[in-house]
């Protein structure tokens, strides 16, 4: 039987397989994007390989022989084609197996490869994975795949000196890169892979997933706290009918881990304010999308929104500062606004929290508050946020609207300090005024603790055009007195792809404490530790920083640019914030 495969220009192929009687050779199939982390935290993002020609993909099974004598091939295959712009994946669609236990089965065959964990089977049900062993050839770009089937034929021990197993992908991978014909056997074998088991198979059957009491619990711990009426969300989850219209959307943004926002390596540290998806919450919304996103009788427990409540939560502030005003465009891109405002205070003061009252949610992506130095010029809008100068204090991020210190820790804003603040704002279609004010709430003695936040700070790298995998690091100072480390904020720009941030004690062993795999520009989170972590004196943080510069960087301003260090959208940064918590008095 023969296989045509065009290849207009670079990429645009179309595999054309006529072929009814053998299900695992199907005519071009659209699939979709998707997005999964591998056996050691790192993500991967099938059209973040949109400078590749190629993904080949293959569905791997602890324990399963078919896979175990697959797996030195797809190694093979990966070496001789990585210059030719291939990327060889495996895909792990079983629950139960472990990163530990993946981990383990590719060390016994002496191969390292990414295995891609799909835990929630979603990725393998969009590609209609019926059994492991299944090989594919995917295209970056379009997300078409382009082959599916086995690996190669298989050769049984007797005939072993006398034939070779025919390269089924192989074959199929050297025509997609020629754009060339290729023939296949006509009777080319389905995959030798155990058939997977779906959870949503056994969880719903035949079922309807009930959108009241199922569905609607899932949106509002998850989405409707930002996807609210003149909220920072471009749309607001109010109905079923508005639900059921972005469905295919949500489906998009779920399986590509888009959303929720700020979503790190679960299994890295244990986290209280993560807006994580589960896997059970994640297989109940895909089974409800591919469904057809209905719902039973006329009750739509969306339409009962809560009213939002502006007031200052904590109580009234015992000092409220205005950020000076700022005229948002409805259209086009905003860069970072810098500004300061002026304190003067009579004595120092310990804050026991932040709180903020936003002028336009609609508008307002991210503020960062810090104490300054009064000498710098409120024109040197570097010096203002500089760490030389100024002390970072606080994040904003919707839909939080204040920010408490623990009950026995407080940050001291010296009597010498003003304010300064960094604010990224994103356009919403009508012409609008931000003014924010910012309530401090003070203690009435000192704490336990001081608030401090530790920058792991890099100022001197540049990134060239195009540059997909740039990684730079940083180091802190050793600590001279123990502390107690609490959560972690992050800062890059357009360029971040990732980002962990690790404590190297004194005996030279490190540990990670936080893996920020798929870090998002589109959200500045600050991620706190369910439990405070000790650290020596004599203990460091190291922080790695992976940037991607490439035009297959969704986020990237401009890929054709050699990026610097600096304060605009344009430019780059590498500023984590680190809040540990010190004895008062050390």
């Amino acid at each position: 039987m023969k296989i045509s495969i065009r290849k207009p220009g670079l990429f645009g192929l179309i595999f054309l397989l006529v072929c009814a009687a053998l299900p695992s050779l199907a005519a071009a199939q659209r699939s979709t994007d998707f997005a999964l982390l591998d056996q050691h935290g790192v993500f991967h993002q099938l059209s973040r390989y949109g400078e590749s020609d190629a993904v080949v993909l293959f569905v791997q099974g602890n324990g399963e022989e078919s896979s175990r004598q697959a797996l030195p091939l797809l190694q093979a295959l990966q070496e001789r084609y990585r210059e030719q712009g291939v990327v060889v994946l495996l895909l792990n669609p079983h629950p139960t197996q472990t990163r530990a236990s993946v981990i383990q089965e590719l060390a016994s065959v002496g191969v390292e490869l990414p295995v891609l964990l799909d835990s929630a089977q979603v990725v393998a049900r969009s590609l209609k994975v019926e059994t492991s062993a299944e090989a594919f050839i995917l295209d970056p770009e379009s997300h078409d795949v382009l082959y599916r089937g086995p690996l190669d034929s298989q050769v049984s021990t007797a005939d072993a000196d006398s034939a070779q197993p025919t390269p089924y992908l192989e074959n199929a991978l050297i025509a997609i890169l020629a754009g060339d014909e290729f023939e296949l056997a006509s009777d080319l074998p389905a995959p030798s892979g155990t058939a997977i088991d779906y959870l949503y198979r056994s969880r719903f059957a035949d079922r309807q997933i009930s959108y009241q009491d199922e569905i609607v619990p899932i949106l509002k711990r998850r989405c409707t706290t930002c996807h609210i009426e003149n909220g920072l969300a471009p749309w607001a989850m109010v109905s079923h009918r508005m639900v059921q219209g972005w469905s295919p959307m949500i489906r998009e943004v779920l399986v590509t881990h888009r959303m929720p926002p700020g979503q790190i390596d679960m299994l890295e540290g244990e986290w209280d304010n993560v807006h994580q998806i589960s896997d059970d919450e994640l297989i109940t919304l895909v089974h409800w999308i591919d469904s057809g996103a209905r719902r039973e009788g006329d009750a739509d427990p969306l339409t009962e929104q809560l009213a939002v409540d502006d007031s200052w939560k904590l109580g009234e502030p015992d000092l409220i500062i205005d950020v000076p005003a700022e005229t948002i465009p409805a259209t086009g891109m905003v860069d970072f606004k810098i500004k300061r405002a002026d304190l003067a205070l009579d004595k120092d003061q310990w804050i026991s929290a932040v709180a903020y009252n936003v002028g336009d949610k609609s508008v307002l992506h991210s503020l960062l508050v810090f104490a300054v130095d009064p000498s710098i010029d409120q024109k040197d809008l570097v010096g203002l946020v500089d760490p030389d100068n100024a002390e970072f204090i606080s994040l904003y991020v919707p839909p939080r609207t204040e920010e408490a210190f623990a009950a026995d820790s407080g940050f001291l804003l010296r009597q010498d300090r003003d304010l300064s603040f960094k604010l990224r704002y994103v356009t919403g279609g009508r012409d609008t005024v931000d003014a924010t004010r910012i309530g401090l709430y003070f203690r009435d003695s000192a704490p336990e603790y001081a608030v401090r936040n530790v920058i792991t700070l890099n100022t001197g790298f540049s990134i060239a055009p195009g540059e997909d995998n740039h990684v730079e690091r940083a180091q802190t100072e050793p600590f001279e007195h123990e502390v107690l480390v609490e959560s972690f904020a992050p800062q890059t720009h357009t360029r971040g792809k990732s980002m962990s941030i690790s404590a190297r004690y004194p005996d030279g062993s490190e540990k990670r404490l936080i893996n920020v795999a798929n870090y998002n520009f589109n959200w500045q989170m600050n991620y706190k530790l369910r439990e405070r972590m000790r650290l020596p004196a004599g203990s460091s943080l190291v922080s790695e920083t992976v940037y991607d510069n490439s035009a297959s960087n969704p986020q990237n301003v401009d890929a054709e640019a050699q990026v610097k260090v600096g304060i605009t959208t344009y430019d780059e940064i590498f500023s984590h914030f680190v809040r540990v918590l010190e004895p008062v008095g050390n």
